[in-house]
């Protein structure tokens, strides 16, 4: 496995992303084990701290899941493409159900991400990214906070009106067609920012949807997070 230092990124993000494109190619197939800690140490020459950092960037990313004295393992099916699963937009699914949606952009520019976006696009933690974030409104009331990062290369997105489908704009404006990646879902806790948007109370209970999603050419395309409530309307996301 070839890690090497580079000016660029530090050592776990270089093994994280090795790791990541083995996984997303299929060399590590869903439901498979990695690589033991030990294993990859010998196999990079790298430090027990910076093997077990990486993994816990996939981790957090969703591709990996570790399993108590038995190592880490690729998690069911990671690699999502257009032939099984539709990139449609939020907007047309709550349209399909019946709700009207409309679109507020709360906050663009370049910004810092958390250690998993950064690592996913390949960067250093310190370099800036594109960030979108968005708040969706169904049936005139706040129902999803949507925030996605994009390499410096789309910076024009900043400028962009994203009040429509931002898959549309991907395609039409910029000609980037999403094609494979992956979903997480979980639950997780209103911060006084989302609490403020979303109109409801700090710590209640939002679903948390992490997409991380390449082009057709393979490389990063976007990085998302969607915070919703659970308590004024259901959101259907296709899988085929």
């Amino acid at each position: 496995m070839n890690v090497r230092e580079t000016t660029a990124n530090p050592l776990y993000d270089e093994l994280a992303t090795t790791l990541r494109e083995n996984i997303l190619t299929g060399v590590y197939p869903p439901g498979s084990k990695i690589p033991s800690e030990s294993e990859l140490m010998e196999d990079t020459g790298l430090s027990r701290s910076t093997v077990r950092r990486a993994l816990e960037v996939l981790v957090e990313e969703g591709l990996l899941a570790k399993k108590r004295g038995r190592g880490a393992f690729v998690t069911g099916d990671p690699v999502v493409d257009t032939k099984r699963t539709a990139f449609t937009s939020f907007a047309a699914e709550m349209a399909k159900q019946g709700h009207e949606v409309a679109t507020r952009t709360v906050d663009a520019g370049l910004s810092a991400a958390t250690d998993g976006v950064t690592a996913f696009f390949g960067i250093p933690a310190d370099e800036q990214l594109v960030k979108i974030m968005r708040l969706r409104y169904v049936d005139g009331e706040p129902f999803c906070l949507e925030t996605s990062y994009f390499g410096t290369d789309l910076a024009e997105l900043i400028d962009t009106d994203l009040t429509g489908s931002l898959h549309r704009a991907l395609r039409e404006v910029f000609h980037r067609e999403p094609a494979r990646g992956h979903k997480t879902f979980e639950v997780c806790f209103a911060t006084q920012n989302e609490a403020f948007l979303l109109d409801v109370p700090k710590m209640t209970p939002l679903m948390l949807v992490t997409d991380y999603v390449c082009g057709a050419d393979g490389a990063p395309l976007y990085a998302s997070k969607r915070v919703m409530r659970t308590d004024r309307a259901k959101y259907r996301e296709p899988i085929g």
